[in-house]
């Protein structure tokens, strides 16, 4: 959720191609961090829970990171006052320790949208290059706008990270990723073009939009551009760069899908430390950050082994027992089919 406004949109058209072409711009949106620095996370501990939020104005603009408290100045990105603001949240928690997986919940209740997903990635190492791609478990990404019924999955791209021999960690995207909407068949194939050593632009990527009847439905994930059935109605097309601008189209007319050049990551607004619970990331790695960032690493390390061997020590405890790991904010059943949907009286802190 790189830049909120471009979920709060997705809803907004009444033309199902623009809705779809809106839910394929957030989806380049949520790529822009990307674009920076490459950087190693904590490894989350089963149980472990984040919440965030956003707000972001009427008129799509993500709004400006106010204070720690519920009361954040409804201020637009551009320092002018907003009109009423629209809430986004994230609700998530670490599900699993083996394979490593988490749920998750973006949601903006006032525009009656939904997204949720498991976040299980593998990595395979080579000599010159890292490539991590979605595990498993991982089943796709959906959203749904609920006061239309309709879902749109919508798949990862595989990233390779390069710059080893530079000393200059980058991401490149590779491979193909799509978008399908079951009520609509409207589908988008996302192709990202392999950077090469010499000549071609960097980070170029294309696609299109399509029309597909119910029996092609299992066919999509196999397809790359080149494979769209001439029966498959071509509704719009994309391309230019997935981390600057990319442009579309439709019915001969040229436009702006998303432009990232000159956007950074929209700040998110998170409860004060105080106002967390024992399992809520900050509360949990705090300590380990306070010592990293005094350069005290050696401390850090041991905090971190502490905590690690607390994990291991619950972990054999439920072992003991013969007692399953029960996750606080998600059916038990919903995180199983790829799917995660909140519990009714889930612990929620955002």
């Amino acid at each position: 959720m790189d830049r909120p406004e471009y979920f709060v949109r997705i809803a907004d058209s009444d033309d199902e191609v623009e809705r779809i072409l809106a839910v394929v711009a957030w989806w380049f949106s949520k790529l822009l961090k990307h674009s920076g620095k490459v950087v190693k996370p904590f490894n989350s501990i089963l149980g472990e829970r984040f919440f965030s939020r956003w707000q972001v104005d009427t008129a799509g603009n993500a709004a400006r990171k106010g204070t720690l408290s519920t009361s954040s100045t409804n201020v637009s990105s551009n320092g002018a006052g907003a009109g009423t603001n629209v809430t986004v949240e994230y609700i998530t928690e670490q599900v699993s320790h083996h394979p490593p997986m988490s749920a998750f919940v973006y949601r903006c209740p006032e525009r009656g949208i939904e997204l949720s997903g498991l976040d299980h990635f593998c990595a395979k190492f080579t000599g010159l290059s890292a490539t991590v791609a979605s595990g498993s478990e991982c089943r796709g990404i959906f959203l749904n706008i609920k006061g239309r019924g309709e879902e749109y999955m919508s798949t990862h791209p595989t990233a390779n990270i390069v710059g080893w021999l530079r000393g200059s960690l980058k991401v490149q995207f590779v491979d193909t990723s799509y978008v399908v909407c079951e009520k609509t068949k409207l589908a988008a194939i996302v192709e990202f073009k392999e950077e090469r050593w010499f000549g071609k632009n960097k980070d170029n990527v294309s696609g299109k939009v399509f029309r597909f009847s119910p029996e092609q439905r299992d066919q999509i994930a196999s397809w790359r551009l080149k494979d769209i059935p001439k029966s498959c109605d071509v509704v719009a097309t994309f391309g230019g760069n997935w981390d600057k601008k990319v442009m579309v189209q439709r019915g001969g007319e040229e436009s702006t899908l998303v432009d990232l050049t000159d956007l950074q990551v929209a700040e998110k607004t998170v409860r004060p430390v105080e106002e967390q619970g024992p399992m809520e990331s900050r509360k949990v790695w705090g300590p380990v950050a306070d010592k990293m960032n005094q350069g005290k690493f050696g401390e850090a390390t041991k905090l971190k082994r502490s905590i690690e061997e607390d994990q291991r020590e619950l972990a054999a405890e439920r072992i003991a027992k013969g007692e399953p790991f029960v996750s606080a904010l998600f059916k038990a059943e919903s995180v199983a089919s790829g799917k995660p949907e909140l519990l009714s009286d889930a612990p929620i802190n955002v």
